[in-house]
C-alpha cells in the first residue's frame, strides 16, 4: 500500500546520480536538452527503488533510469526537470531526469510565536493537491524552518474560505545571500476543505505581508 504521506528528503547521491544524466558518453561531450520543469511525486516500488513520477496535472512517467535506495512504498515530492522522446514502458511515456529539487512538505506549526522572519517570494500557485511555493528567502547557511498557519476559516456565498499563512524561523541565520526554496502544502491535510471552497495564503515579504486567493 502506498503511504499516504510524501517521504522525507532524497540522499544526496541519488540527486547525483539524476543529475549526471546531464553528460554524453564521451568527455566534453554535453548537451542541453529542451527540459519540462515542475513539481512532481517520485513513487517507488517494495524494494525502494523510484520508478514513475507523476505531476500535479495527473500525469504519470516511467523512469528512464529507475532511483534506488529509497523508501520503500512510499511518495518522494520534488522538482525535477525532464524530457520525453516519445518512448514507452508498458503503458507508460518514458521520462528522462537531468534535475531534481527537494521539496519543503508544510506541516501545521506547533506555535503562533516564532515564524515571524520575513522571506522573498517567486511565486504561489495550485496544483493538484498541493498549494506550491518557490520562496527566495536571505541566508548565511543556517538552520531555516518552514511550516504554516490556520489562522480563521470564514463563509462567503455559502463557501468556506481556508485562511493560512506561512511560518518561517530563522532565529540564528543572518540575512545575507539569497537562495531558492522550494515548498509544497498538502490540501488534502486540511481539516474540513470540501470542493468549491477557497483559500488565501499570506507570506511575510521583506515588503510586508502579500496574499494569494485560490479557488480549490
Amino acid at each position: 500500500m502506498k503511504k499516504n504521506k510524501c517521504a522525507g528528503i532524497i540522499p544526496a547521491t541519488c540527486l547525483c546520480l539524476l543529475c549526471a544524466a546531464c553528460g554524453g558518453d564521451g568527455d566534453g561531450d554535453y548537451f542541453y536538452p529542451s527540459l519540462v520543469t515542475e513539481f512532481v511525486e517520485l513513487q517507488t516500488d517494495a524494494t525502494g527503488t523510484g520508478t514513475t513520477f507523476t505531476t500535479d496535472k495527473g500525469e504519470t512517467f516511467a523512469v528512464n533510469t529507475p532511483l534506488q535506495g529509497l523508501q520503500p512504498e512510499a511518495a518522494y515530492r520534488i522538482v525535477c526537470g525532464y524530457e520525453t522522446n516519445g518512448e514507452t514502458r508498458g503503458n507508460l511515456p518514458v521520462a528522462r531526469i537531468y534535475t531534481v529539487d527537494n521539496v519543503i512538505l508544510l506541516e501545521p506549526a506547533d506555535s503562533s510565536t516564532g515564524g515571524d522572519a520575513p522571506t522573498g517570494i517567486a511565486a504561489v500557485w495550485h496544483g493538484g493537491n498541493y498549494l506550491n511555493l518557490q520562496l527566495t528567502p536571505k541566508t548565511q547557511g543556517g538552520e531555516q524552518q518552514w511550516n504554516y498557519h490556520v489562522d480563521s476559516v470564514s463563509l462567503s456565498t455559502g463557501r468556506q474560505v481556508h485562511h493560512l499563512s506561512l511560518w518561517h524561523s530563522q532565529p540564528d541565520d543572518p540575512f545575507s545571500y539569497s537562495t531558492t526554496v522550494y515548498a509544497s502544502l498538502p490540501l488534502r491535510q486540511l481539516e474540513g476543505l470540501q470542493p468549491g471552497d477557497s483559500l488565501t495564503f499570506t507570506v511575510l515579504t521583506f515588503d510586508g505581508p502579500k496574499t494569494w486567493q485560490f479557488n480549490l
